[in-house]
């Protein structure tokens, strides 16, 4: 339908371009409009803007242009016809051969283009991608059968094709811009729409050769309105419904003569539906009734021109927001009673018969050309004069009264009987009314707020009874009451509070003994809008006239003449009350003050103006209430000693009494000469005692007082100790001392030797190895371990664990180990069978300590790195190679040649070892001490490299076994005095260490580092402390034989293994490192884990777990260097692919006393020249 109207539109637009002659294109597009006439033989003026030609009206530009020709034309319409009008938004063609890719063509300013009848020039249809366009419109006859990928439209916002009925596809991937909102397409097929965009619309007509067999895909379109066409050349064929297969339309309207169904088709599941309309239809039903059922409320139904010749259950359909339509569909049965909400229900130009029940009233109904009779409802008959309302009556209709022509009702000249309108305000700001009572009518431009605002919105809550509707205007903020004007059905103004209140009274004038007028305001609007009663001395008197202002009553007996009579009035169960005068011809119109504030307090007299109190009010306004006095006699207020205020509620005592009673006589407190207290104090009147200042004491406060010191200026003796106020001087609690009190001694005096104690708080302060309050409870912890096999025995626990064992207990891995044994420093315990790394908990006097992975159980299954890679034999008690002739490293990867000489130096302030090797420098250094907790977090941090101080070199006597360079360092944190070792050792001659239970060799031309720890104070007992060293490899200068980029292996670190691997390669010269995972921890050999970081392409990070040592603990890795088989001397080509080493190493010891030590070694080659140490490399040839 939008495509349509958009069709008409600018075919309307371009008709109607014969009425301006006065403007002239540019000269250019002049000369290209006249090259289409002539080209096309058009019959458009060439000279000036006419039929045919649209141009701008302020530019002269065209920007429309229709392209026809009376005769046939050959010649074909290309792209250089139409790029001469660059302004160019819309392009019709009738019957002109479209050229080779012109619809492909972007033309800077084409927005629309219809084309009609090409002369067979597209028998190929469209066959890619269209460029932008708004509209895209193709009417040609050439087309049928031919596919269409709708991927080629995705450019196109509205596209439409007829004449032609196609094959619809999609032969690729969708887009992410396609931006096709509506489709019109004569088509074969439905295609599968599942990966397409929601359309606006989609309309598809059919013909006789539409493949049914593609109905399924009709459930995966997607859109807002949805236009289905059957058998459009031949209506007497039907189709099979198959509209309830679809979840994702919104309107569905479908033209086809349908197939009636053998069963009912269910809608229960379609909530998606707005609107549903079936036109010319056919005998589309079951046995006279419509076919669907289980529609949903949310739904319009529309039929119309089929046979429905059975009422359906209409009163189950639609809601007041939507309406029921069955328009000439056979309907022949009497009209049902309506129980249903639709906004409006048409049943026009059917055989209904009957009468209209009342029930109707609560929908518009429209039953024009039926066969009913009798009267028509009063909802109806007051609004036969109502406008049509568009959208709902129709066209051609002028009022309501032609809902029910073409019928035999007898009430068609009929006046409104009754119409009682009630209005009540629902909101403030945004101002919102409700409207209901008893025929309003059904359109809200029938009313107007304060006879000219009207509504913004319409909100129709129950159609015929209950509307909701916001003003287009104003506001109720500050309002007591509006009107409304009813245009219909009697034109009348009624006024309705925005708020219910009681009576406002203005005026009652009695003019005769039965006759009263009473003005004011919150009345019933009219007659038998709200119940009100008025009685007047006891006597009825009934209304006669009313509005929202005024009253005018009668009485059957006559008024008692007085000058104060109870008047009462009550509306709608909101009442109010005043008293008047009776005499014939009175006017009461006083106000009191305030009203009197309310009947509960009191009641107005209006012929005098007074207040007439009620019982316990008092006042001229009677807002007071009277209010009692304390006493303590029932008898009278202020127990009989004062007077009441009985606005107030209290009493003024006579003299010689007090309290708010009155009741308690005043007694005198001591006097010296002759001032009461010594002047020195305040008189307490009702018991008679002084009570003196912060410097006196006494009854008669005549004594001065002296203060003791106190720390705590509230409190005297600083809260632990009596005052003597005679001295001032204090007399301490047990424990405490001092002239204030405010030192306290502990109850074990020297905290058991393992604190100190704290006098300022009389508590015990621990040392780190203790707690409780007198010291007693070890802080315990594990040292070092000796671990037992893994099918389970025998371990030693080495630590501190004090003299008090109070349910002690040992995991592994949350498995008992019983102990066996147990001292203040050792625990024996049977250990469970277990393999690997595991955790420890211990646990004694309440206190637990953990330890995590720091148990490891001995195995027998390890091996050596690499199986020493085929060139050596493996040492199945240290796990270390010992390698065949010619070979080397700790795997014995590398083979022994001719290698270029290394110069190691060692650094002065940072205690870092570099070995040079030609362009290759590889350095060894300790980067930082770290004390981590349990879970591994920092808890302090201590910077190690270029903080040392250096001592002086020394050799060891006689026989000049090695060098040893000592450096040192201190740690001055708080109460943490930590003095750090760093021993260098040059080997010179071959040695054999034995560490930790194992045995390894230093080769001469070695060097051993050991780092040194010592009392160190941790923060906490289950903390520990991590040692990190730093392998790095850096290069002056290139090598053109041997330049490779450096690279880390950590493949071969293990924490089972004996041994930890790592390799650093630079220009195929190998760096690397040997960790043995041993510790001595206070002498005793226990498990050490390692852990290795890159931390970049050309260093690596080391990090050394250690345990919690208290006394000593010592470690020992150790690094090589090497050269790979690739590595060349002189850049000449070795054909043999030997290998070659540079033996070098370092061995790192670490000893610490809460002591660390490191320890690396490396091997190297080294003379000594004017007494400076010089190191060059063995060169070992096959």
């Amino acid at each position: 339908m939008i495509i349509k109207y958009i069709t008409i539109k600018i075919l309307i637009l371009i008709l109607s371009l014969k009425l301006v002659f006065s403007i002239v294109p540019p000269t250019n597009e002049y000369d290209c409009v006249s090259n289409i006439k002539n080209k096309f033989n058009t019959t458009y003026s060439g000279d000036l803007c006419a039929t045919g030609v649209e141009c701008d009206p302020q530019t002269g530009s065209v920007i429309g242009i229709l392209i026809s020709s009376p005769a046939i034309v050959i010649q074909e319409l290309i792209i250089s016809d139409i790029e001469c009008l660059p302004y160019l938004e819309t392009l019709i063609t009738k019957g002109i051969p479209i050229g080779n890719g012109f619809i492909y063509h972007q033309f800077p300013s084409l927005k629309s283009i219809i084309i009609s009848d090409t002369m067979n020039s597209m028998s190929n249809g469209i066959t890619q991608m269209l460029p932008n366009y708004n509209y895209f419109e193709l009417s040609s006859s050439e087309f049928t059968g031919k596919p269409l990928d709708l991927l080629h439209i995705g450019n196109v916002k509205k596209f439409k094709i007829t004449s032609s009925y196609v094959k619809l596809v999609s032969s690729s991937t969708l887009p992410s811009n396609f931006s096709t909102i509506e489709i019109s397409i004569w088509s074969l097929n439905y295609m599968d729409f599942s990966n397409y965009p929601r359309f606006k619309m989609v309309a598809f007509y059919f013909d006789k050769n539409f493949d049914s067999i593609t109905i399924d895909n009709f459930s995966t379109i997607s859109t807002d309105v949805m236009n289905i066409t059957h058998n459009r050349d031949n209506e007497t064929e039907s189709t099979e419904f198959y509209g309830h297969k679809n979840f994702k339309i919104n309107t569905l309207n479908i033209l086809s003569k349908l197939t009636p169904p053998t069963q009912y088709i269910d809608f229960s599941k379609n909530v998606n539906y707005g609107t549903i309309r079936f036109l010319r239809f056919g005998n589309f039903n079951i046995n006279g009734f419509f076919p669907i059922i289980n529609i949903q409320k949310n739904t319009t139904i529309e039929a119309s021109q089929g046979q429905i010749t059975k009422f359906p259950p209409i009163s189950d359909w639609a809601d007041s927001n939507n309406h029921v339509s069955l328009q000439m569909v056979q309907l022949y049965q009497q009209l049902p009673n309506y129980t249903g909400s639709a906004e409006y229900v048409k049943l026009t130009g059917n055989q209904i018969s009957g009468t209209i029940d009342e029930s109707w009233c609560n929908t518009e109904l429209n039953v024009a050309y039926n066969h009913l009779s009798g009267p028509i409802p009063s909802c109806f008959v007051c609004y036969f004069n109502n406008p049509v309302i568009p959208g709902i009556d129709e066209q051609g209709a002028s009022t309501l009264f032609e809902r029910f022509i073409g019928n035999s009702f007898s009430n068609l000249n009929a006046k409104c009987p009754i119409f009682l309108p009630n209005v009540s305000v629902l909101q403030l700001n945004p101002p919102q009314i409700k409207v209901f009572g008893k025929n309003i009518g059904y359109d809200s431009r029938n009313w107007l707020v304060n006879s000219t605002i009207g509504f913004s919105n319409v909100n129709k809550v129950l159609i015929g009874r209950e509307y909701h509707l916001t003003l287009s205007s104003g506001n109720f903020i500050g309002v007591d009451y509006f009107s409304v004007l009813f245009k219909l059905p009697n034109n009348t103004n009624y006024t309705f509070p925005v708020i219910d209140k009681h009576p406002q009274l203005k005026s009652i004038v009695v003019f005769s003994d039965s006759l009263v007028t009473i003005e004011g305001s919150y009345f019933s609007s009219y007659m038998g809008h709200k119940n009100q009663t008025i009685t007047i001395g006891g006597i009825e008197c009934y209304p006669e006239s009313t509005s929202f202002f005024k009253i005018e009553c009668s009485t059957t007996n006559s008024l008692n003449p007085s000058f104060s009579q109870l008047f009462v009035i009550n509306v709608e169960g909101r009442e109010s009350l005043v008293t008047i005068s009776t005499n014939i011809i009175s006017t009461n119109d006083l106000q009191c003050p305030a009203g009197c504030t309310d009947i509960t307090h009191g009641i107005c007299d209006m012929y005098s103006g007074y207040c007439i109190c009620n019982d316990g009010y008092q006042g001229n306004d009677c807002l007071s209430p009277i209010l009692n006095c304390p006493s303590n006699s029932l008898s009278s207020n202020c127990s009989g000693n004062g007077q009441c205020n009985t606005f107030t509620g209290e009493c003024i005592c006579y003299s010689g009494y007090q309290s708010e009673d009155c009741s308690i006589p005043v007694l005198k407190c001591p006097t010296v000469n002759p001032s009461i207290c010594s002047g020195f104090g305040t008189c307490n009147n009702i018991t008679g005692i002084c009570k003196c200042d912060d410097d006196h004491q006494s009854s008669n406060c005549s004594i001065p007082l002296v203060k003791c010191p106190s720390i705590v200026p509230s409190l005297e003796c600083s809260g632990y100790g009596q005052c003597e106020n005679t001295t001032g001087i204090c007399d301490c609690e047990y424990l405490s001392f001092s002239d204030d009190c405010s030192l306290h001694n502990c109850l074990e005096p020297n905290c058991n030797s393992n604190g100190k104690c704290d006098l300022s708080l009389g508590k015990c302060k621990c040392n780190s190895l203790f707690t409780g309050d007198d010291c007693l409870i070890p802080l315990h912890f594990v040292s070092s371990i000796i671990p037992s096999l893994e099918t389970g025995g025998e371990a030693t626990f080495y630590g501190h664990f004090g003299d008090s064992h109070t349910n002690l207990t040992l995991t592994i891995d949350n498995l008992p180990c019983p102990i066996t044994f147990n001292s203040s420093s050792i625990i024996n315990c049977t250990a469970p069978p277990g393999k690997g790394i595991k955790s420890i908990t211990i646990k004694q006097n309440d206190i637990i300590w953990s330890g995590k992975d720091i148990y490891k159980y001995i195995g027998n299954d390890l091996k050596c790195p690499n199986d020493c890679s085929n060139n050596g034999r493996c040492n199945k008690t240290t796990l270390e190679c010992e390698c065949y002739p010619n070979f080397g490293s700790f795997d014995c990867s590398g083979s022994i040649g001719n290698t270029p000489n290394s110069n190691v130096t060692i650094g002065t302030n940072s205690s870092s070892t570099t070995i040079k090797n030609q362009e290759i420098n590889f350095q060894i250094y300790y980067k930082q001490l770290l004390e981590v907790d349990y879970n591994g977090k920092i808890i302090k941090q201590y910077p190690l490299n270029n903080n040392w101080n250096s001592n002086k070199s020394s050799s060891s006597s006689s026989s000049l076994d090695q060098i040893e360079h000592i450096f040192t360092q201190s740690i001055n944190d708080g109460n943490n005095q930590c003095k750090i070792i760093s021993n260098i050792k040059e080997i010179i001659k071959k040695q054999e260490i034995t560490f930790a239970d194992t045995i390894f060799k230093l080769e001469p031309n070695s060097i051993k580092l050991t780092i040194s720890i010592q009392n160190y104070t941790y923060q906490n007992n289950l903390n520990t402390l991590k040692l990190e060293m730093v392998a790095s490899v850096n290069q002056d200068e290139e090598n053109e034989c041997n330049e490779n980029e450096s690279s880390i292996d950590t493949s071969n670190t293990n924490d089972l293994s004996v041994f930890n691997y790592i390799k650093i390669s630079k220009n195929n010269k190998l760096f690397s490192g040997r960790f043995i995972n041993r510790v001595l921890s206070d002498g005793v050999s226990t498990f050490l884990s390692s852990t290795t970081t890159k931390s970049s392409s050309d260093s690596v990070i080391i990090s050394l777990n250690l345990p919690h040592c208290k006394k000593e603990c010592v470690i020992d890795p150790d690094f090589s260097v090497l050269v790979t088989s690739k590595f060349q001397q002189n850049c000449e080509k070795d054909d043999n692919n030997k290998k070659y080493v540079i033996p070098v190493a370092v061995v790192v010891s670490v000893v610490g006393a809460t002591a660390i030590a490191g320890a690396a070694y490396l091997i190297y080659r080294k003379k000594f020249v004017e007494n400076q140490l010089k190191v060059r490399l063995k060169v070992l040839k096959n």
